[in-house]
C-alpha cells in the first residue's frame, strides 16, 4: 500500500527488472483477502499461470521468500 513514489524508489534502489504494483487504497488487498491493518499488508505470495492462481502462500518468511518462490516455480515447472 506504498505510494507510487515509494515503490519507484524501492524499484530503483534494487534495480528491479519488473514493474511493481501500487495498491494505495487497499482494493487489491481486499480482492485477494490480504489483511492490511494500519495500511501494512501482511506479506503473501501469489503465483499465477495464464491468469490462473496456481500457488498462494499466506505464511511468508521474508528472509526466505525469494528462495521459496524460486523453489515453488521449479517444482511447478517439473510437475507440468
Amino acid at each position: 500500500m506504498d505510494s507510487i513514489a515509494e515503490q519507484r524508489a524501492f524499484s530503483d534502489k534494487f534495480r528491479l527488472p519488473f514493474s511493481l504494483l501500487c495498491d494505495t487504497d487497499g482494493r487489491i488487498c481486499d480482492a485477494y483477502r490480504v489483511v492490511h491493518p494500519w495500511r501494512r499488508p501482511r506479506r503473501e505470495t501469489f503465483l499465477f499461470r495464464n491468469g490462473v492462481l496456481i500457488h498462494h502462500d499466506r505464511a511468508v518468511n521474508p528472509q526466505r521468500q525469494a528462495y521459496d518462490v524460486l523453489m515453488r516455480i521449479g517444482a511447478l515447472s517439473r510437475a507440468r
